[in-house]
């Protein structure tokens, strides 16, 4: 026993930390100690939704656009006089932060984390009273997706929506007739 005591005292003697020594004091690469970064809402893809378009080659006016909320859906209500002309629905590529379109320019920032752009053609904007709509330019709701919709281009026959929402999220797009009207609902649970 009292060789062992010898030997103990002679390495130092006996460790009491539970805490063990570190064997190397290099530096760790940054590979090794910064985490993946999630991606921000505005950079996450489409979840199983591509860009989307459809309604029809024929001439037509926007006479109406609102937000409401309904149980589980927010919705936006696109009407027109004669028929739902052409859309195209896509995600913007720069998150809330949209170019401006058909003769306004500038940016635009919407409300919300998630931007989707809705560009609506072959509309009669020759015909009184052309590209005034009832209810302004500049939608907004506190509602648990849909955050605001704002007109961000008008020119010659091409409207230009941005659609701020507060998640990702594809909506479900319907047309209806009498009167005709693009509804896109978000799902809000």
């Amino acid at each position: 026993m009292a060789t062992v005591a010898v030997l103990v005292a002679a390495c130092g003697g006996a460790r009491t930390s539970p805490t063990p020594t570190p064997t190397s004091t290099s530096t760790p690469t940054p590979a090794q100690t910064t985490p993946t970064a999630e991606p921000t809402p505005s950079q996450t893809p489409l979840r199983g939704c591509s860009p989307t378009s459809d309604g029809t080659a024929e001439r037509a006016r926007i006479t109406d656009m609102r937000i409401g909320t309904t149980t589980g859906y927010d919705t936006l209500v696109i009407q027109f006089d004669t028929a739902v002309t052409h859309y195209e629905l896509s995600q913007n590529p720069t998150g809330m932060t949209f170019a401006g379109g058909g003769g306004k320019g500038g940016s635009f920032t919407l409300a919300g984390t998630f931007g989707l752009r809705l560009n609506i053609s072959n509309l009669d904007w020759t015909v009184p009273p052309g590209n005034q709509y009832p209810h302004g330019t500049d939608l907004r709701q506190l509602a648990p997706q849909l955050q605001e919709v704002r007109q961000i281009g008008d020119f010659e026959g091409v409207v230009n929506l941005a659609i701020g929402l507060s998640r990702v999220d594809c909506p479900d797009i319907s047309i209806l007739s009498g009167p005709p009207r693009l509804v896109l609902q978000f799902p809000a649970g």
